[in-house]
């Protein structure tokens, strides 16, 4: 597994020690994903985090009209997974690319915090960080137009729009594909102002 990835994800985060980092690569499991596979389905007994190193994985539900809404999507370097750890699933997961990734089992990384304590910090930031963004999402949803939103996941995902289906885009977004083509030129506008 190239290592490298995933030790300097953690250093984002907390420092380790030698021991510590190598405590908590030894829970850690390197997968791979096809395209379309899921790695979780709604309620299903959850007990896994992810960090994808190649790919994209996405989370989402189905709403109560029977149609898919996308949530998050996780690519290269990102943390994934349904914070309800050893509960039925709330959400499924699916790779939307052929992808690399790491998994830990909830199990493995609760005994690694009991052993090493920087571990609690470490997943308390990765909650706060993750906590925030669908907080800004919400709140970005309520208060900007959907070419507003469209810059925002451009200025996030740089590259993704050119990698998966646009419609998976729309889901995130909360409108129609329809939609979503009618405000594409005008959320890219923004988002060259944004960057330039």
């Amino acid at each position: 597994m190239p290592q490298n990835l995933l030790t300097a994800a953690l250093a984002q985060h907390v420092s380790l020690t030698p021991e510590e980092e190598s405590a908590f690569l030894a829970i850690c499991t390197a997968q791979q994903a096809k395209k379309k596979e899921y790695l979780l389905r709604t309620g299903e007994p959850n007990h896994v985090l992810y960090f994808v190193q190649r790919g994209c994985l996405r989370s989402f539900i189905i709403d109560q009209a029977g149609k898919e809404v996308n949530l998050e999507f996780a690519v290269e370097n990102y943390w994934i997974s349904d914070v309800a750890f050893n509960k039925p699933a709330l959400l499924s997961i699916q790779a939307l690319e052929a992808t690399q990734y790491v998994q830990i089992n909830s199990n493995a990384f609760d005994q690694l915090t009991q052993e090493h304590p920087v571990f609690n910090l470490f997943y308390r930031k990765l909650l706060q960080n993750g906590y925030f963004a669908f907080k800004k999402r919400v709140l970005s949803g309520m208060t900007q137009t959907a070419a507003e939103n469209y810059r925002d996941f451009l200025l996030k995902y740089p590259d993704l729009g050119q990698r998966i289906p646009q419609y998976h885009i729309a889901s995130y977004l909360g409108i129609t594909p329809e939609f979503f083509s009618t405000i594409k030129s005008e959320g890219l506008d923004l988002y060259l102002q944004a960057i330039s």
